[in-house]
């Protein structure tokens, strides 16, 4: 046989081997499930908001008297008398870094005279001076229910220049109260 002959014949042979020995590969594999991990959401909720107690001062000018508590179903409100409450509005936040705006609005009367001649404001939630109506509730250690006090003031402002023969229509008449509570979470870095 020739070189060339024997050179091409042991190049094939080898290539034959090599191409065989490629089927033969082996690697080694391993795999675990992995325990399951559980991720909870968190909520916010308000409570059964009830009803309050009642105070009522008398104003007229610059002159104040002392705040004495009243029923108001009873209690029969005249120019120059301020009636507060605080309705404890139950909050729960749970979550960490949840933070929520409590707003109060949407003050309403149910149709009556007497509405015309009151004035209702927010004056806290929660101690501090409401901006557009709300102000910012955080969580502590992930949850936490409060009453989240909301002060409440209705007003017949004394202009001291209505006859009292005006005001008896107005004073046997009554005007109820409506608010809408909404509590909304907003981003934590607020």
């Amino acid at each position: 046989m020739k070189k060339t002959t024997t050179a091409a014949i042991a190049a094939t042979l080898g290539a034959a081997l090599l191409l065989g020995g490629a089927g033969t590969l082996a690697y080694w594999t391993d795999t675990k499930d992995a325990q399951a991990q559980t991720i909870n959401s968190g909520s916010l909720e308000l409570g059964q908001i009830g009803s309050a107690n009642w105070s009522v001062q008398h104003v007229v000018g610059n002159t104040k008297s002392q705040p004495t508590q009243v029923d108001p179903s009873s209690f029969r409100i005249v120019p120059g008398d301020v009636l507060t409450t605080t309705v404890n509005v139950p909050v729960t936040l749970t979550g960490n870094d949840i933070k929520a705006s409590l707003k109060v609005d949407q003050l309403r009367w149910e149709a009556s005279s007497l509405r015309d001649k009151l004035s209702v404001a927010v004056v806290s939630i929660k101690g501090q001076t409401p901006v557009d109506g709300a102000v910012t509730l955080t969580s502590t250690n992930g949850q936490s229910t409060v009453n989240v006090p909301v002060v409440i003031a209705v007003t017949y402002k004394w202009d001291g220049e209505t006859p009292v023969a005006a005001n008896r229509g107005e004073i046997t008449n009554s005007a109820t109260l409506q608010a809408k509570y909404t509590l909304t979470q907003v981003a934590a870095g607020q």
